[in-house]
């Protein structure tokens, strides 16, 4: 159950209406999970100050995964996610920053239970 958080400067309008439905795949592909299990919260309109500037556009997210991530994987996915965000809402790839989580399932809860005790 993947979870992609952002949060940027940029206003709600800015954002496509498409853009989790469009964003999702990429993902899926980058973590080699279905894009049914994922979670996407994007935060507009946010006041940021992104290396000592505050009116550039720019995104801060925050991928969480129980699995899948790892140095190689998280090199291949900042790129992409970079490649993404620059082609769908304008933000520069050095006002991107991306931070990794890969969690363990007893440290999920879901639905009253933790994602360990699923199925049992």
């Amino acid at each position: 159950m993947p979870i992609l958080k952002i949060v940027t400067n940029l206003p709600k309008a800015n954002i496509p209406k498409d853009f989790v439905d469009k964003i999702i795949p990429t993902l899926a592909k980058s973590v080699n999970k279905p894009e049914s299990k994922f979670i996407c919260v994007i935060t507009s309109d946010a006041n940021m100050c992104m290396f000592g500037n505050s009116s550039t556009p720019g995104v801060v997210a925050s991928l969480e995964s129980i699995g899948n991530l790892g140095v190689d994987k998280n090199h291949l996915i900042s790129k992409e996610l970079s490649q993404f965000i620059e082609k769908e809402l304008g933000v520069q790839p050095n006002r991107f920053l991306v931070t990794f989580y890969d969690l363990e399932a007893h440290n999920v809860g879901v639905a009253g239970t933790t994602v360990n005790n699923i199925g049992k």
